[in-house]
């Protein structure tokens, strides 16, 4: 059987990938961890790391780091509450007229740009194109204006009228004009349920 030698040089020219880091901590001639935690040379190993352990920086390091990942370990879990309220509310306003995984698209982005500085009428913009990718973001932001210039001074007859407009339908059988304002009709309500969540 012969054996395959692997230079280090091919490991640092080519992007470092999970199968060449792992190929190359098994061609590596020093162990990164003692196999056998019960031989003598473990015993050494395992001190090593527990004095490394007692070092005030690396506690430090340790303590920032498991904080990083609890705050974004929190804010997923508040993003998922939000976004799960987000989809009830679409779901019982307007099942009847769209499918349920359309709404639950369309609630998870809204959950996820609701915090972002983008105007409202961009907000709502990437809502209804995630249902609808084959339109550009410029004629949905043509179609969209008006309904967030009306939401913004507080006016909300314009999405009463748009969905009045749209014909309470499957939603298979719109043109794709009324899935548009539909889309940002929905979209600007699960925008607004997001924000006060």
């Amino acid at each position: 059987m012969t054996q395959l030698t692997y230079s280090t040089s091919l490991f640092l020219e080519s992007p470092m990938t999970a199968e060449s880091d792992l190929l190359a901590n098994l061609t590596n001639p020093h162990s990164p961890y003692p196999w056998e935690p019960l031989s003598p040379e473990a015993e050494a190993y395992f001190t090593a790391a527990v004095a490394e352990l007692d070092d005030p920086l690396v506690e430090s390091s340790i303590a920032a780091g498991w904080q990083n990942f609890s705050a974004q370990l929190m804010a997923q879990w508040d993003d998922l509450a939000t976004t799960s309220a987000v989809a009830q509310r679409l779901a019982a306003e307007f099942q009847e007229r769209i499918p349920l995984n359309l709404l639950q698209a369309i609630a998870t982005t809204a959950t996820s740009v609701a915090r972002n500085s983008q105007s409202f009428l961009e907000q709502m913009v990437v809502c209804a194109n995630v249902v609808l990718p084959t339109w550009t973001g410029d004629d949905l932001a043509v179609l969209a204006r008006p309904l967030a210039y009306s939401l913004r001074d507080g006016q909300g007859e314009i999405l009463d009228l748009t969905l009045r407009a749209t014909a309470q339908t499957d939603w298979e059988t719109l043109s794709e004009v009324e899935k548009a304002r539909l889309s940002l009709a929905i979209s600007s309500v699960a925008l607004k349920a997001a924000q006060n969540s």
